[in-house]
């Protein structure tokens, strides 16, 4: 008789105190660190600000408080886009430093700085407002501190935005307590101590951090299908700097690469409704005519800094019919459909008269309801001054009315919310909306500067101007295209702008086949926009790659090596701003360098300064080599599944 096989022992299961003590020590580690990381980026920001004062762009900081002062003066907010609506080009100097070139909400940042400014400093009298601002740190504190709660919220983000596609990534694995806890912290941590984004915001210091958090944000809630929300969220970043209008369309070809038609409306529908209501102050409020005519003849040969203070202290009139026809249309809009449910009468159940059936018909009410919301569109069109695009408010009357009655009742709250944007837009055109919030915040920044590049920028544009020899100036001629004995001149912005669009538009499809596989290469797809419009774009500045190298964070969620990639963008993009402060700064690099070596003795050497710029000064424009090289990495990650796998 054989023996028995002698089992195995039982593997000793481990007891659940012991999981819940490893869990929370495993969570005081990260509260730790956490903490730990809050007080050395606060610190380090703060020494930043005070050792690189030699190198300031103080440019930027006399430009900010002289609008953040004109803001907060006779003038008042609103009034200083009216003052500086190039509705006369040779009124303004293009090459003058102060022209207002901010979004609303980036303007309005700069207020609150000025209010601040008045109230707790002292103002010489005497000095004009274009040399307002001092060196010390306590002067240019507030926006300071506005900067770095913005970057604590790009590193919340970019936790949040990483965990999710981790676990979401890693659906049917075997996943730990900690899964995508550790890939979303690392990825805090990136976003909070990256060279750039300190640089950036705390040695220049510039204003370009702001819109990290809302494009972080943005890709979360689209994840989460809250489009809505994602389309509200990016134009709040768009009104900070208008650069995130960029990469704007990867949010409708995302959706629609999954078909998800009703996904892209959603979006635009968040995003037409923020920006009315950003811009709404100067889309139903104005200046009487008469009154800016007036200024408008003063302003005529005079410098923008010798305005008088209080050319433009002028009140604003309500526009009450505007504001009474947006109200009419949202009211008739949702009030139609329910009275259509409730008062309609029901069908006749027995033989009656024609007209009574018709009276009864549900088409007949319907038709009825559809035509009074038409009515209720169409007639500031009818008025004698925009009587000729009557067919204008014809079209939108129908579109209006067919959605107000063909909707669910989730889908007509979207669509009240495009309305009310939509309506506050056309007061431009059938009021007296303004546009000067546009022309100053947006359209002025894509003309000012009509060249190739700017600044020490190594870029596509950059290499073919600094070692092929092309023209810098945008509207030379690239090539021309003969067709039919027409010759077609192509420019050279035409040319690198529809090679930055096709690469934007596979980056979209890139994000939205991501997205439907489920796949953590999303995190990789939401970086890849941000790289091929700095690298193939005319009219770039140097600082911004900064968005890539910000975004590029959360690619520690895919793989450690995407994550290596991603932290040397941040490198190159942390070279190209030192490399034109170092230049505008070259008597203060001996200062430079003995402030870093009295804050690090055992590190830095006084002579620092002088060395990085060496080291620095031959990488323009070539570096732009190596950033094509990481955007295919990153284009081709970003259109083909991965295996599943973790880190």
């Amino acid at each position: 008789m054989t023996q028995p096989a002698l089992e195995a022992p039982a593997k000793k299961s481990r007891r659940p105190w012991g999981i819940y003590a490893a869990r929370f020590g495993g969570w005081v580690l990260i509260a730790a660190v956490v903490w730990g990381s809050i007080i050395a980026g606060l610190r380090i920001r703060y020494y930043t600000y005070q050792v690189c004062d030699p190198l300031r762009f103080i440019g930027d900081m006399y430009h900010g408080l002289f609008w953040g002062l004109e803001a907060t003066g006779p003038e008042g907010y609103f009034n200083q886009y009216d003052k500086m609506a190039p509705e006369v080009p040779e009124w303004q100097d293009s090459n003058w430093t102060p022209w207002l070139d901010y979004n609303p909400l980036r303007l309005g940042v700069m207020r609150e700085w000025g209010a601040w400014v008045r109230s707790h400093q002292h103002l010489d009298p005497d000095l004009p407002l274009t040399e307002a601002w001092q060196r010390p740190y306590w002067f240019t504190e507030p926006v300071l501190h506005f900067n770095t709660a913005l970057e604590g919220l790009a590193a919340v983000a970019g936790f949040l935005l990483t965990r999710y596609w981790v676990v979401r990534g890693s659906a049917g694995e075997k996943q730990g307590h900690f899964h995508g806890i550790w890939q979303g912290l690392l990825a805090a941590m990136f976003l909070w101590f990256s060279p750039d984004i300190i640089l950036n915001a705390h040695a220049w210091p510039q204003w370009d951090t702001w819109i990290v958090p809302f494009y972080l944000l943005g890709c979360l809630l689209a994840s989460l299908d809250w489009w809505f929300a994602a389309g509200v969220v990016i134009l709040v970043g768009a009104n900070l700097k208008g650069q995130m209008l960029s990469v704007a369309p990867i949010f409708i070809i995302w959706p629609l690469v999954q078909g998800r038609i009703g996904a892209a409306l959603r979006w635009l529908c968040g995003a037409v409704f923020c920006y009315a209501l950003i811009a709404s102050g100067w889309l139903i409020t104005y200046i009487a005519p008469d009154q800016l005519a007036a200024a408008r003849a003063q302003q005529i040969g005079v410098a923008v800094s010798d305005y008088p203070p209080t050319l433009f202290a002028m009140h604003r009139i309500f526009d009450l019919p505007a504001a009474v026809w947006i109200f009419e249309i949202l009211l008739v809009s949702a009030a139609v459909p329910w009275i259509l449910r409730t008062l309609a009468p029901p069908p006749l159940s027995s033989p009656a008269p024609r007209w009574k059936m018709m009276l009864h018909s549900r088409w007949t009410w319907i038709a009825s309801g559809a035509l009074l919301i038409i009515a209720s569109v169409l007639w500031p069109w009818l008025l004698p001054r925009n009587r000729s695009e009557w067919y204008i408010g014809l079209f939108a009357g129908v579109a209006v009315a067919a959605g107000s009655l063909l909707l669910g009742f989730r889908a007509r709250l979207y669509m009240l919310a495009a309305i009310a944007g939509g309506a506050l837009f056309a007061c431009i055109w059938l009021f007296h909306g303004g546009t000067g919030w546009w022309d100053c915040g947006v359209h002025y920044g894509s003309i000012h500067w009509p060249y190739l590049f700017t600044g020490p920028t190594s870029n596509i544009p950059a290499v073919f101007d600094l070692r092929f020899g092309w023209p810098r100036n945008v509207d030379e001629i690239a090539f021309s295209i003969p067709f039919h004995g027409t010759t077609y001149d192509i420019t050279q912005k035409a040319m690198f702008t529809t090679i930055s669009g096709f690469f934007l538009v596979l980056s979209g499809i890139g994000i939205g086949l991501q997205t439907r596989r489920n796949d953590r290469r999303a995190l990789v797809a939401f970086v890849t926009p941000w790289i091929v419009v700095f690298l193939f774009s005319v009219q770039m500045q140097e600082r911004y790659l900064l968005w890539a190298g910000a975004a590029a964070a959360c690619c520690i969620g895919e793989s450690v090596g995407m994550a290596m990639l991603g932290f040397a963008l941040t490198l190159f993009s942390a070279a190209m701003p030192m490399k034109i402060l170092l230049e505008k700064s070259d008597p203060d690099l001996d200062q430079f360098g003995q402030n870093l070596s009295s804050l690090l003795p055992r590190i830095f050497s006084p002579d620092l300064g002088h060395t990085i710029k060496r080291y620095i000064d031959p990488l323009q424009p070539d570096i732009a080599w190596g950033i094509l090289v990481i955007a295919l990495v990153f284009l081709y990650l970003s259109l083909t599944p991965s295996s599943k796998r973790t880190i």
